[in-house]
């Protein structure tokens, strides 16, 4: 008898939903895409929940796309039935959400799922009852044109899948993460989810990503955003969006939005492109919460890298990171140096306060319209008049209407550093080393070195080929010296690959070293410092590329506002 035997239909099916419906926010990203193809310019989303520890939430996508008739609706629940694409060659560009027919079979085979649609052409619509895998109920049904989709009892029929599954809290914390991210990267739809007759947002769907980002994330958000554009290679690679300034940045990645042509995908490259673009002036561990759209050529993007289509590789994938990396740096370079807000009553957990005084400032002693010894980038840092120093840690200055509270060590780490990053004498002097390092390429990394080779000797590397596919390391950066292992040939050789070693994991070791000497350089807490060296030091901190964090990412400045003072006692 043969060991080997067909699965029957039902059981092949609920297999292959494993790779489309992981939970029930698959479900909700599948339908809305669907509605998002079909032409749809409002969509409603609504969730069905019961009590705590119950099954997982009813989904119900309603939306006024372009709808079905009777034919289109039964053949839309068969796998691989599709209208988005005909023959192989369109896989090649497709410019659809959804292509591979398997969204509605895959949650027919694990759920009981309603539909309802009509088009245009039809007087009245049709409904279709699937359970099981099989049509349970067909008919016309009287409704407006556009179409319905429910899933009910999600995973009833596969219970380990069930059992997997979060609370019901979390899953739809999960469902409101999906549909919220795929609302901000579709801007010009109106998008609407509502949990037991509960609006939860609601998007204007008038084409303007900050007013998307205000309904779904919030207003603050929305408003402390900085405007992100760029393109590259003659437009054909464009990047626009949205991006938080440094100091919101948070402890995980939930707040971070990436779509492709209209997609919203997951792209470990440009994800890390952003962070990059941020460099220090994130602490560690913090992530920026961004909002971003690329646009370039279908044919340029393989969006079948991934079953549930989340993924997403692209044929120049440095250029498309490389766009991303330099329009978020752009966007960053215009975001206010001081955003921190004032502190609410509450927020120093009952702390008793530092046994020092205020060290007065003798008005008399300071200049503080000095010119400073390099080009002033932060007039309103070079205007600040210190007022005194606080707990032999912080300086206290006065704008006008603002009054600034000054990390004196993260401050002087930050000047530090950016004198050290552009003084070629420390930054780029190369010491040799007691014994050259040797490291084996490949044929492709051996025609990479020649490409890179005179970027890596304009960062302080001295490093030949010996002409038998080794590239020997002989000079490196002085503060790399004592890395001259396989970590610095990593380095080294992951620059290579990049392309572009003056941007990558070289310059990202030089710019830790020189981070850590610019804080073992820096004026420590519990220094009294002299009126005349506070004024210089906010003087230096005015010539700093980015005065908002230290190397580190560390906040240098706590901003207080006239206007929050006095609102905080109560004076408006």
């Amino acid at each position: 008898m043969s060991k080997i035997r067909e699965l029957p239909p039902l059981v092949a099916d609920q297999i292959a939903a494993g790779e489309v419906v992981e939970r029930p926010a698959s479900v909700a990203k599948e339908l809305v895409e669907n509605a998002l193809d079909a032409g749809a310019r409002r969509i409603w989303v609504t969730l069905e929940t019961l009590a705590e520890g119950s099954a997982p939430p009813s989904i119900t996508v309603d939306d006024d796309g372009a709808g079905m008739d009777r034919t289109d609706l039964e053949l839309s629940i068969r796998r691989h039935s599709t209208s988005k694409i005909a023959a192989f060659e369109d896989l090649a560009r497709l410019s659809t959400l959804g292509f591979r027919g398997e969204a509605l079979a895959s949650i027919a085979a694990v759920s009981r799922l309603t539909l309802e649609s009509r088009d245009h052409g039809s007087a009245l619509g049709y409904r279709l009852v699937v359970e099981g895998g099989g049509i349970r109920e067909r008919g016309p049904v009287s409704r407006a044109v556009g179409t319905r989709v429910s899933s009910e009892d999600l995973f009833q029929a596969v219970p380990p899948r069930l059992k997997a599954l979060r609370s019901v809290a979390a899953e739809v914390s999960l469902i409101r993460e999906v549909v919220g991210a795929l609302a901000v990267i579709r801007p010009e739809v109106a998008v609407v989810l509502v949990q037991n007759g509960d609006t939860l947002f609601a998007t204007p769907g008038d084409g303007h990503l900050r007013a998307a980002v205000a309904a779904v994330f919030g207003a603050d958000r929305a408003d402390k955003a900085l405007s992100v554009s760029g393109s590259a290679l003659g437009g054909a690679i464009e990047v626009t969006g949205l991006i938080l300034p440094p100091d919101q940045a948070r402890g995980n990645r939930s707040a971070q939005v990436l779509g492709v042509n209209g997609r919203l995908v997951r792209n470990f490259g440009l994800r890390l492109a952003v962070e990059q673009a941020y460099g220090p002036l994130l602490a560690e561990r913090r992530y920026p919460q961004f909002f971003l759209g690329v646009k370039l050529d279908p044919a340029d993007v393989d969006p079948n890298a991934h079953p549930t289509k989340a993924e997403v590789r692209f044929t120049h994938e440095r250029a498309v990171q490389g766009v991303v990396r330099q329009a978020v740096a752009e966007a960053l370079r215009t975001a206010p140096a001081f955003s921190l807000p004032i502190e609410s009553e509450g927020q120093h957990g009952g702390r008793a306060a530092e046994p020092y005084g205020l060290v007065q400032a003798d008005w008399l002693t300071i200049d503080t319209k000095a010119p400073a010894e390099r080009p002033v980038l932060h007039e309103e840092l070079a205007s600040l008049v210190p007022i005194a120093q606080w707990a032999l840690r912080y300086i206290i200055a006065q704008g006008p209407d603002v009054l600034y509270v000054i990390d004196q060590h993260a401050a002087q780490e930050r000047v530090f550093y950016d004198q050290l990053r552009t003084s070629t004498t420390d930054s780029r002097y190369s010491q040799p080393l007691l014994e050259p390092l040797r490291v084996r390429l490949t044929p492709r990394e051996e025609a990479l070195f020649h490409r890179a080779e005179a970027a890596l000797t304009s960062a302080g590397f001295r490093i030949r080929a010996d002409g038998a596919g080794t590239m020997v390391i002989e000079e490196v950066p002085a503060l790399l010296v004592d890395t001259a292992d396989l970590r610095l040939a990593d380095q080294v050789l992951a620059s290579l690959e990049a392309g572009e070693a003056g941007e990558h994991p070289v310059s990202w070791a030089l710019d830790h070293r020189l981070a850590t000497a610019a804080c073992k350089a820096a004026v420590k807490a519990n220094r009294p410092l002299s009126h005349l060296e506070m004024a210089d030091l906010l003087r230096a901190m005015a010539a700093t590329e980015n005065p908002r964090a230290c190397p580190h990412g560390r906040p240098v400045i706590l901003a207080l506002t006239l206007d929050g003072v006095d609102h905080h006692f109560g004076r408006r």
